[in-house]
C-alpha cells in the first residue's frame, strides 16, 4: 500500500527546512551581498491623488531614482555596507545592504507631468495625480 502524502506535514518540513537554512546556512555577512532588497512603502490614496512614503534610511539621495509608467511607479536605488570593524563579529544582521528596486501598482494611471518626489531624513515621499480624464457621463436610456 503506498502511503499518501499529508499536505499538513509537507508544509511543516518545508518551513522546517527554511528555518534551517535561514538560521543556520545564512552568514551575517550575506546581507551585504544581497542582490536587491525592499524598502517599507505606505500608499495612501487622496481626493485628487496619492502619496507614496518609502523608508530609506541610510541611503544616499544620489542613488534614488524614480520612475513612472502608467499606473506603476518604480523607485530603486542602493544602501553600501558600512565599513568593516577588524576584530568585531556580528551577534545579530538585520540591515540590508545593496540595490534595491520595489514596484508599486497604482490604482489609476498617473499624470507624468505633475509628479513630485521629497527626499528628506530618509524618507522618499512620491505624490501623484490621476492622469485628466473627462468626467463621466450620465447616459439616458431611451425607450423604442
Amino acid at each position: 500500500m503506498t502511503r499518501r502524502s499529508d499536505p499538513l506535514e509537507d508544509l511543516q518540513r518545508e518551513v522546517e527546512r527554511l528555518f534551517h537554512d535561514l538560521v543556520y546556512q545564512r552568514h551575517p555577512a550575506s546581507h551585504f551581498s544581497e542582490p536587491s532588497w525592499a524598502p517599507p512603502a505606505d500608499v495612501l490614496v487622496l481626493p485628487g491623488g496619492a502619496r507614496i512614503l518609502f523608508e530609506l534610511a541610510g541611503v544616499p539621495r544620489e542613488s534614488v531614482r524614480v520612475l513612472l509608467r502608467g499606473r506603476v511607479l518604480e523607485v530603486s536605488g542602493r544602501r553600501e555596507p558600512p565599513k568593516e570593524v577588524r576584530g568585531a563579529r556580528y551577534h545579530r544582521a538585520e540591515i540590508f545592504f545593496g540595490g534595491f528596486r520595489r514596484l508599486v501598482e497604482l490604482p489609476w494611471e498617473a499624470d507624468p507631468e505633475r509628479v513630485e518626489a521629497h527626499f528628506r531624513d530618509g524618507m522618499l515621499e512620491v505624490r501623484l495625480v490621476p492622469v485628466p480624464s473627462g468626467q463621466p457621463a450620465d447616459v439616458a436610456v431611451e425607450r423604442k
